[in-house]
């Protein structure tokens, strides 16, 4: 029998650890209050200086905003509105295929948002976008990281949180009030889907826009968002025929060939999806999803040493790679190795406490191993976390124990 696998427990006193150093979430208010100052209006004018539309924007330092460059160079002129005022803004960096401007305005005083990372955002988790939509000053909604998607050394992460075109270039941030992305609204296959740019990206934009080419082909994020776009609808064939001809015109993307192992593996096509994922580690060996994905095409047809080896090298690259730590445990499960298993699975809920699943897997690696003590310990944890889940582990491994 295969190790099916959810998620985790260790003693009682490091439980109580791991929950107490989770940082309290702030309320939405608080976050509206915290972040809004730093969130802009941009209007955008003709050659005429006539009003043409508008977008946000973020303040990220002394006279600094950040916004789309699809905001930013739509007219001739902008200026930038916060707290009824209005100020003159010149255009500062652009880096166009990412769709990032910088845009200058001297006599901004507004605070700079505090930023974070998306690299180690976790899908799920609930975030705040903040702008002006429809003509509005500015507004917050509310929703979760639906998808991550690695691209160009960060996360482009799609959320349920709502972006309409008026607030394309503001902020999206965590329950912590950090910036972690500036939201983009994108329309492809059919779909309205919010996208937000990874703030790391933000630190690159000086560097890359100084020596960035003016370049008529089809940026890599286009690609991508027509490639999610398809990947949302589970659309795995119009996903493969896309992502096949992203490689065509980029054959060197790591991320296009990425996209083409993705949909492989959902159309169940395994060789193929093996070739892809050895085609993008050829191009970027230190890709850690890449070679995630890899092991789990390798468990999938019962290759568990290869699966083991591949998840091992993505920890190499990333220690703190929650995800990886849990399918190498289901690896060594599947290969009947249950102590290497109980440790991965301790490594999983060390970064991920709160992440019911992995409990599960790591109770039921010990009462596979007949440590049946920790079975219990666990399920107490998981009674706190998730108590449909709780249920499903008590009656699989601690009811038929106790008859």
């Amino acid at each position: 029998m295969r190790f099916q696998y959810f998620y985790p427990v260790l003693a009682a006193s490091f439980i109580l650890v791991l929950f107490s150093s989770l940082a309290v979430a702030k309320t939405p208010e608080q976050i509206f209050e915290q972040v809004s100052p730093s969130v802009v209006v941009v209007d955008i004018f003709d050659s005429k200086d006539e009003f043409i539309g508008q977008g946000s924007g973020v303040v990220i330092g002394t006279g600094q905003v950040i916004t789309n460059c699809h905001v930013a160079k739509r007219g001739k002129s902008r200026k930038v509105r916060q707290s009824g005022k209005t100020f003159s803004a010149t255009m500062q960096y652009s880096d166009p295929s990412r769709d990032l401007c910088q845009l200058n305005v001297p006599d901004l005083q507004a605070p700079p948002a505090l930023l974070g990372t998306a690299k180690k955002l976790k899908v799920g988790q609930r975030v705040y976008a903040i702008g002006a939509p429809e003509d509005l000053e500015l507004t917050l909604s509310e929703g979760l990281i639906s998808s991550l998607r690695p691209h160009e050394g960060s996360d482009y992460i799609q959320t349920s949180a709502a972006i309409s075109l008026g607030s394309s270039g503001g902020g999206l941030f965590d329950d912590q009030g950090q910036l972690i992305g500036i939201t983009t609204f994108y329309h492809a296959e059919g779909q309205n889907l919010n996208f937000a740019l990874p703030v790391d990206w933000i630190g690159e934009l000086p560097k890359r826009a100084q020596g960035a080419p003016v370049v008529a082909k089809k940026s890599g994020l286009a690609w991508l968002n027509r490639v999610v776009a398809l990947e949302h609808k589970k659309d795995w064939q119009g996903m493969l025929k896309l992502s096949q001809q992203w490689v065509k015109t980029e054959p060197v993307s790591a991320d296009a060939w990425f996209s083409v192992g993705i949909a492989h593996k959902n159309l169940k096509q395994y060789e193929q999806a093996i070739k892809a994922y050895r085609s993008v580690l050829r191009i970027q060996p230190e890709y850690a999803d890449a070679w995630n994905n890899l092991g789990n095409i390798h468990n999938n047809i019962k290759q568990y040493e290869q699966a083991i080896q591949a998840y091992r090298e993505a920890l190499r690259i990333d220690p703190e790679y929650a995800s990886a730590w849990n399918n190498v445990g289901i690896a060594y499960g599947n290969f009947k190795q249950y102590e290497q298993a109980i440790s991965a699975f301790r490594e999983a809920v060390r970064i991920e406490p709160e992440k019911a699943s992995v409990w599960y897997n790591l109770g039921e690696a010990y009462s596979r191993s007949g440590q049946q003590d920790k079975v219990l310990e666990i399920y107490q944890t998981l009674r706190k976390l998730d108590l449909q889940i709780a249920n499903t582990y008590s009656n699989t491994f601690i009811v038929p124990f106790a008859k």
